[in-house]
């Protein structure tokens, strides 16, 4: 069994000290989203500024009229297999409006969120049949987020998905099998998690490239450290995402003072890991064209002295200036 980080038992610690708080809501900008899709290329048969606003109501709905809140559980229930297919059959608007709120819930209030979801939706012709498929396969109890993340890693060339890299592909996956009833949870891969693994756990995983043998690597070590933390007390095994969020706490240095669930969090500049994150898919692009791994393996060890030299989770502002997220 891999062996349990002692960082994730003191996160864990400080996580059941706090009583198990959730990941807390955070503000998104739904106007910036929909001035984005109304002046864009557009979706075939797909209304992206109608996506925005149903996100939005639910919302309002959820946060006594503020719809510019987001939260794992609303854009969970967005994901619903009973909204994405009410009648057996696949309803694209829905499906659509399920990504671009997974979307959402990454990216937060960052200003490139809507322009980078907008790309994948309109860089591949296919793009909602594409979205349809692998939603219907992360939520077939029989197949789930692994299969699905099999068949992306199978079919990502030339157009397939273009620009929908794991680390933001593995939320869509997430939010699909969260909401799946009989599913197995797969939880989100990015850049933080990957570079939490290689420093905590001595363990190697591909957050570039849509490596099905690294994400089940993944999801094996949450198994067991699942498993592990509930050893000696009265817990059952903790949910995959619930490890994940500790490791997430754990690398940017949340897990110090946790967020309680009802108070907003604000995103409001892009930090040096985010950065870093965002330019993966691009560096993976441009790595195929020129039949090259120096690319990415150039960004992977600038992630990884940047993590190394405690940069992880501080915001980039000016040039020159630094200042840590608490």
């Amino acid at each position: 069994m891999t062996s349990l980080p002692a960082s994730l038992i003191d996160a864990h610690a400080r996580w059941i000290q706090a009583d198990r708080p959730e990941q807390g809501n955070f503000r998104w900008r739904p106007q910036a989203w929909e001035r984005r899709f109304s002046r864009g290329e557009g979706v075939k048969s797909i209304d992206l500024g109608q996506s925005v606003r149903s996100i939005s109501t639910a919302a309002a709905a959820k946060f006594d009229g503020d719809g510019s809140l987001i939260e794992r559980e609303l854009v969970s229930n967005l994901h619903a297999p009973e909204t994405l297919r009410p009648d057996g059959a696949d309803d694209p608007q829905a499906v659509v409006t399920a990504f671009i709120a997974a979307m959402v819930w990454g990216y937060g209030s960052t200003g490139y969120g809507p322009y980078r979801t907008e790309r994948v939706l309109t860089t591949d012709p296919d793009a909602v049949k594409h979205l349809c498929e692998v939603a219907a396969i992360a939520q077939d109890p029989e197949r789930g987020g692994i299969a699905a993340f099999a068949t992306i890693a199978e079919q990502k060339n030339g157009e397939y998905l273009k620009f929908l890299g794991p680390a933001f592909g593995t939320k869509f996956l997430y939010f699909l099998t969260a909401a799946a009833p009989g599913v197995t949870m797969t939880p989100v891969m990015d850049a933080v998690v990957r570079r939490w693994f290689a420093m905590e756990a001595d363990i190697s995983l591909n957050t570039t490239w849509w490596d099905t043998t690294s994400y089940q690597r993944y999801l094996d070590a949450l198994d067991a450290w699942s498993t592990a933390l509930a050893v000696g007390s009265d817990d059952s095994p903790l949910r995959r995402d619930q490890i994940e969020l500790l490791i997430f706490a754990s690398a940017r240095g949340d897990d110090s003072s946790w967020t309680p669930a009802t108070e907003a969090i604000t995103f409001e500049d892009v930090t040096m890991d985010q950065l870093l994150e965002l330019l993966q898919e691009d560096i993976a692009q441009l790595a195929e064209k020129n039949q090259s791994s120096r690319g990415p393996e150039l960004l992977t060890a600038l992630a990884d002295w940047v993590s190394e030299n405690d940069m992880i989770g501080e915001e980039v502002t000016q040039p020159g200036e630094r200042r840590r997220i608490d």
